[in-house]
């Protein structure tokens, strides 16, 4: 199991930390339902290392803990 830490738009009447069974990135963007939008819209952190490309292939094991986070710029 792993601990993902979700942002308030993702929340959807979850708490703001859940646990789930997964093994890679991609299984939580997939079990989140944001394939399409998390590009845009979010980043992601595992075990407190921001992810900036290639966060499908990143892989997972038991007791890391996944952060997301609403995607932000500036000008």
């Amino acid at each position: 199991m792993i601990t993902v830490r979700l942002p308030e738009p993702l929340r959807d009447g979850r708490a703001g930390i859940i646990t789930m069974s997964a093994t890679s990135l991609e299984d939580v963007i997939a079990k989140l339902g944001i394939e399409s939008d998390r590009d845009e819209l979010y980043n992601f952190a595992v075990n407190g290392e921001l992810i900036i490309h290639g966060e499908q292939k990143v892989k997972l094991d038991d007791g890391d803990e996944v952060e997301i986070v609403v995607a932000f710029s500036g000008g």
